[in-house]
């Protein structure tokens, strides 16, 4: 009884396709009424926002849990798995922000009974500046079939959000990293788009994480047992035909099935590289809106009923995910060798369903879904930065990463790059000029001063630090936050390819081993 008074109270609320015959999608202001209005009739929803936009706009972020939960603390005292759906980061990719809402309408009715082992956070609208920036689809979307009118890609930086999570530089990037990933620590993140290419078969593709220094437990669990179970949910549920994200360079005579850049960037590998569960999905754009919200709104709901179902089993790859990162950098484990460049692999040889000339044909072709290292480096005890840097020691804070300071100097032996070549790109990329690094590690004693800032892989999050640090790789020497010290300001590099013998070191020196030396920790107040 209790069940259907809850579904009656919230029931009548519409999303604004809904109310409209799907012929709009909704305002960031309209989002926030829909919300208040579920919490109003009861919904037990915590409406909040992580942050605000360039532009002043909220960031909302809605806590769905009952008993209510309204803080990490809570969530955690719970026991109950929390899970990040996150909307709208390409705002002209409006069907996740839709599916969410009715989700969440739903979630206080028929599906009630997944608060009973999740946390539930969503972002309908993450990108509201690019969302209120509403143009004809012809434009902003091409090929996408409606709404008539929809927001734009970048945020209200123009950045491409879904470029940003290793430089962190748009807001909504550094909300979510702050009070999103470093306080809920959530254990499966989701994250909604649309298709931009190729003409295919299927309703929805996904994919995991792809990068491949992530963790190896919670990536290889998403590939091959729970998308594998969702898709054969999705297709006896619902009829729906849903297929790992892909696309063909040319339709009429295709080579393979090939999916997108493994690169941290993005927000499914960044999560990966975590150690937790991430998910792409991305709905057909040439199906229409109605039908585009409906798959999504099914395939967000499969990943949430099986994340329920498999809580427990989830719980514990995170916590060995944790535990063998930090027992790998203080070197209890064997250290991997990590990548910095990548290649993609093929799973094998499949049948794939594409839209040739209006009608489908099935093609076999080898399927390209996950990527290995074409060039590693090992992962070393940790890193030194020089003392003036702590606008770089902010952004690692920022991603939740543990730094310390030297008190006292300290001297002994470390891995020294000698700089071989620098390749700065001539043309720029979401406000940068691109830096390729590349160089010889040699062994050298070196002396690091009381400041010195070090930063240990022996924590949760050691190959993030990786990531974000290893110069050759695609971290903050490749956005450019090394220029300055390398001789340059950022972006005065442009162009530049040098090696010829110009021997330099690069600013910053690898270990085996944390130094013996007194440290302090390094607060997240440091700016």
């Amino acid at each position: 009884m209790l069940l259907l008074l809850a579904a009656s109270r919230v029931g009548a609320q519409q999303t604004v396709p809904e109310r409209t015959n799907y012929q709009r999608t909704s305002s960031t202001a309209e989002v926030g009424a829909f919300l208040d209005s579920l919490q109003a009739r009861g919904a037990p929803i915590t409406v909040g926002t992580m942050g605000r936009t360039a532009e002043g706009r909220p960031i909302y972020l809605v806590i769905a849990s009952e008993p209510r939960v309204t803080s990490p603390r809570e969530a955690h005292r719970s026991g109950k798995l929390v899970v990040y759906v996150q909307a709208n980061i390409h705002a002209g990719e409006v069907e996740g922000k839709e599916a969410v809402q009715q989700l969440l309408r739903e979630l206080m009715g028929v599906h009630h009974d997944l608060l009973s082992k999740l946390v539930i956070l969503v972002a309908p609208d993450y990108n509201a500046d690019g969302n209120d920036a509403f143009g004809p689809v012809a434009v902003n979307r091409p090929e996408q079939d409606g709404p008539p009118m929809v927001g734009v890609r970048p945020d209200g930086l123009k950045l491409d959000l879904n470029r940003d999570y290793l430089k962190a530089e748009g807001p909504e990037t550094r909300a979510s990293l702050a009070h999103v990933y470093d306080t809920w620590d959530p254990a499966v993140m989701m994250d909604l788009h649309t298709t931009d290419g190729t003409l295919h078969g299927y309703l929805l593709t996904y994919s995991p994480g792809l990068n491949p220094n992530g963790p190896p437990g919670p990536t290889a669990f998403t590939q091959d047992t729970l998308l594998p179970a969702v898709r054969a949910a999705m297709q006896s549920k619902y009829h729906e035909p849903v297929f790992p994200y892909g696309n063909v360079r040319n339709v009429q005579h295709p080579q393979a099935w090939t999916t997108y850049s493994p690169l941290a960037w993005y927000g499914t590998n960044y999560v990966g590289l975590r150690g937790r569960i991430a998910v792409l999905s991305e709905a057909y754009s040439h199906a229409d809106f109605r039908t585009r919200i409906k798959v999504t709104h099914d395939f967000v709901l499969e990943v949430l009923e099986y994340a329920a179902a498999h809580a427990d089993h989830i719980r514990e790859l995170e916590r060995k995910a944790d535990r063998v990162t930090t027992l790998e950098g203080r070197g209890d484990l064997a250290r991997p060798d990590l990548a910095v460049d990548f290649k993609a692999a093929s799973r094998g040889v499949e049948p794939v369903v594409l839209d040739r000339d209006h009608h489908f044909d099935t093609l076999q072709l080898p399927i390209y879904d996950r990527f290995v290292a074409s060039r590693t480096v090992k992962l070393p005890g940790g890193y030194f930065l020089p003392p003036g840097e702590g606008g770089m020691a902010a952004i690692l804070l920022l991603h939740g990463i543990q730094v310390r300071r030297l008190v006292k100097a300290w001297s002994g032996s470390a891995q020294v790059l000698k700089i071989d070549s620098l390749g700065a790109a001539a043309n720029e990329f979401q406000g940068h000029h691109l830096l390729t690094v590349r160089g010889t590690w040699d062994t050298a004693r070196v002396a690091q001063p009381a400041g010195a800032y070090y930063v240990s892989t022996a924590q949760p999050l050691g190959r993030l630090v990786f990531e974000l640090l290893e110069p050759e790789g695609y971290g903050l020497a490749r956005w450019n936050f090394f220029d300055r010290l390398l001789g340059s300001e950022r972006g005065a590099l442009a162009g530049l390819v040098y090696g010829s013998g110009r021997v330099r070191t690069f600013p910053l020196w690898r270990v085996e081993h944390d130094p013996q030396v007194p440290m302090r920790v390094v607060r997240r107040q440091l700016r």
